[in-house]
């Protein structure tokens, strides 16, 4: 995934402030162990000359003396640290501070991102998905086919909710999977209560654990966001920190509840102009909608209907009330 320009300038200056914390840190051990043992600052003063002077004659082409200045270095930092220890200070108390020991707070081993940098970019892209919190419970982990019953069949598509739910949970693995090779967009729609955005989430957190990007929003949500940009009134806005340009850049939006927002002709012609541009662009979007079908025809426009039927694998979800079962059962899903 490519981060945006803002994205990577905010991971750049979490080094950087790293960088200047321990630099702080490392000036207050200074000042500390100098004033307690005051030769060890004639020592980092020669220790400071000498390596002017290894400078010089590494570009003069002087490898004798350069060999030779190191090793009065070395000997400078054998006597500092034998001053520490006599001092009451450990051996290593005035070594480089480094947050992360492998990149030494640079965010890269050998021109590859370091781990650290990686947790720092899911980090980001979780906090931009306002999804944390959500997504430690509500993942695949902890799905529980247990709610999904193999005797409640669905007449119109001839299987029983706990088949169904795991041909369904097989396509958004396989949607996971090939993510990144092959372009496709998912609807999810049934009733209330049957796991349509526990799924969701299950599929955003598979994404942004392997460093995609992910807007999640709800249809209430999508449209207050619309109000900010239509109208630049971002003092009501739920999500301040997510513009158009987001919403249609981004490697997957999740549009939540659909069908539950006021629908006018203003709001169909934003909706059908984000879900047009993820097209045109080849990015992903998934939608779960309360709605039937027939339902979400008759409530949105024929262009919106058809970008949706003609170009989302579509899945219903079908089964008991699981907010109700879980008051019963005490289980997770």
């Amino acid at each position: 995934m490519a981060l945006s320009n803002s994205q990577l300038e905010a991971i750049d200056q979490i080094y950087i402030n790293r960088r200047l914390d321990n630099q702080i840190v490392m000036n207050e051990r200074l000042a500390e162990v100098e004033e307690a043992v005051p030769e060890i600052a004639k020592i980092n003063s020669q220790i400071a000359t000498l390596a002017s002077d290894a400078m010089r004659s590494s570009l003069s082409g002087n490898s004798v003396d350069v060999d030779s200045i190191k090793n009065e270095i070395k000997s400078l930092g054998e006597k500092k640290k034998a001053l520490l220890l006599s001092g009451g200070f450990a051996a290593d108390y005035l070594d480089e501070i480094y947050t992360c020991e492998k990149c030494q707070d640079t965010g890269f081993v050998d021109g590859k991102s370091c781990e650290c940098r990686d947790k720092e970019i899911i980090k980001l892209l979780y906090s931009r998905s306002e999804l944390t919190k959500v997504l430690e419970v509500e993942n695949f982990s902890t799905f529980n086919y247990d709610f999904y019953s193999e005797s409640l069949v669905d007449e119109n598509l001839g299987v029983d909710a706990l088949t169904n739910i795991k041909s369904v949970v097989e396509h958004c693995q396989y949607f996971i999977n090939h993510f990144d090779t092959e372009f496709d967009n998912l609807l999810f729609y049934g009733l209330a209560g049957t796991g349509k955005t526990f799924l969701i989430n299950c599929i955003a957190k598979e994404l942004m654990d392997s460093f995609h990007s992910v807007i999640y929003l709800s249809a209430s949500q999508l449209f207050d966001l619309m109000a900010k940009e239509v109208f630049n009134n971002d003092s009501d806005s739920v999500y301040k920190n997510v513009d158009m340009d987001d919403l249609k850049n981004c490697d997957l939006l999740i549009i939540d509840d659909l069908g539950t927002e006021l629908t006018n002709s203003f709001t169909e012609s934003y909706l059908f102009e984000v879900l047009n541009e993820r097209l045109i662009h080849q990015k992903s979007t998934i939608i779960s909608t309360n709605l039937n079908l027939q339902e979400f025809q008759e409530r949105y426009d024929d262009r919106i209907f058809s970008r949706t039927t003609g170009y989302y694998s579509m899945f219903k979800i079908f089964g008991d009330d699981i907010r109700k079962l879980k008051k019963f059962s005490g289980g997770e899903n």
